[in-house]
C-alpha cells in the first residue's frame, strides 16, 4: 500500500503551506489530510476571506488566483501524493458556522 508524503511528513507538508505568500484578504488557510470520495489521498484547505476581498463580481477569479498560487508552490500532488480540494468561505460565513447551536 502506497502512503504519501503528505501523511509521512505531515509538520513539512503544513510548513510548506504556510509559507505560500497570498494576499492580504486571506485570513486564514486551513488543512487537513484525508481522502476523498474515491479513497484518494487528498487534502483538503479551507481558506477564509475577508468580507471585503472583492467585489462578488470577481470572487471566482480571486478564489482561482489563490488556489492556483497554492498548487503551483507546493505542488500538492507531484510532490506530496496529495489531491487538492479547496474550500472558500468568507468571513462572516465562518463566524455563522462556528457560533454554537445554542447561541
Amino acid at each position: 500500500m502506497h502512503i504519501a508524503k503528505a501523511f509521512v511528513h505531515q509538520a513539512e507538508f503544513f510548513d510548506a503551506l504556510a509559507q505560500v505568500q497570498l494576499p492580504s484578504h486571506v485570513l486564514g488557510v486551513t488543512p487537513s489530510l484525508g481522502t476523498d470520495w474515491d479513497g484518494e489521498s487528498a487534502v483538503f484547505i479551507q481558506v477564509v476571506l475577508d468580507d471585503i476581498a472583492v467585489p462578488r463580481s470577481q470572487l471566482l477569479a480571486y478564489t482561482k488566483q489563490i488556489s492556483q498560487a497554492i498548487v503551483q508552490r507546493i505542488r500538492p500532488l507531484e510532490d506530496w501524493g496529495v489531491l487538492p480540494y479547496f474550500d472558500f468561505q468568507m468571513e462572516s460565513e465562518n463566524a455563522k458556522l462556528n457560533e454554537p447551536s445554542w447561541a
